[in-house]
């Protein structure tokens, strides 16, 4: 697909702004406070669903990010750092489809 790579954009937008709402939310719910513990322990303590959910997001976001790594380097993507700090920082879905999204038009 020619512009195919507007897709990728747009999922980076959207998983990013979603990804911030709800930091944002639960930021408001611990009194401005961010807390790293409380966020991380909610995923693999609430239920099973909530246990899948989140292997099943380690699984892909691992996968994602050794591919960004590795195919980073082999088309030679500039400031490639940037994008491997920004998913542990900012998040995976915003990141991997911005990823995306940048090797898309360098291969074009």
């Amino acid at each position: 697909m020619k512009n195919a790579h507007y897709f990728y954009l747009l999922l980076s937008i959207v998983g990013g702004g979603i990804t911030a709402y709800f930091v944002l939310i639960g930021i408001q719910e611990n009194q401005g406070h961010f807390d790293v513990i409380s966020f991380v322990q909610s995923t693999w303590t609430m239920n099973p669903y909530a246990k899948s959910l989140s292997c099943d997001f380690w699984t892909g976001a691992i996968a994602g990010t050794f591919f960004m790594l590795v195919e980073g380097i082999r088309i030679k993507i500039k400031y490639l750092y940037v994008y491997l700090l920004a998913t542990v920082l900012i998040g995976f879905a915003f990141v991997f489809p911005l990823f995306l999204f940048v090797r898309h038009r360098k291969l074009a």
